[in-house]
């Protein structure tokens, strides 16, 4: 993404990396500290990967009008904190697609933030029991096997009682 600015600028950028599971939320931060400009002056941009449109305010308006659809009814911008010139944006539902860079760019203030968003899968354990017979007769042994397993499939615990 390329970014331009009038009479001689200064691009500051701060960068956070962010590791959640997938199917929860999180909250992106833009800056570190507060924006000090009036609401029908804020102009930001969130961007995933430098090319799809996550969340756009453009003069104090929120305007989803280019929004990429992957993220339709999953993003908000948190507007009490916004009026505390402080600039977040919820992303729910979060899916493994998710994971990348994301970019919030202020013109006015000639600042870029980015979140490198590390999105795991959901760990999943299932539990099973399995009735041991004889190998040769299949006959029951009265054993039973308990097994604990990851959606890796790796098996994290077996009991026989």
């Amino acid at each position: 993404m390329v970014y331009r600015c009038s009479n001689p600028c200064f691009l500051v950028s701060h960068h956070q990396v962010v590791e959640i599971t997938e199917g929860g939320s999180v909250i992106l931060e833009c800056s570190q500290e507060s924006i000090e400009l009036e609401d029908k002056q804020l102009t930001v941009h969130w961007r995933h990967n430098d090319i799809r449109n996550v969340f756009d305010i453009i003069n104090g308006e929120v305007s989803i009008k280019e929004q990429d659809p992957a993220y339709k009814n999953r993003t908000e911008v948190l507007l009490e904190e916004l009026k505390k010139g402080n600039i977040f944006l919820k992303l729910t539902d979060l899916q493994l697609s998710d994971g990348g860079t994301y970019l919030c760019f202020v013109p006015d203030s000639e600042m870029d933030y980015s979140t490198q968003l590390v999105v795991k899968e959901r760990s999943c354990i299932t539990y099973t029991t399995a009735e041991i017979r004889s190998h040769g007769t299949g006959a029951r042994l009265g054993k039973t096997l308990y097994l604990l397993i990851q959606s890796s499939g790796f098996i994290l615990l077996y009991l026989i009682g």
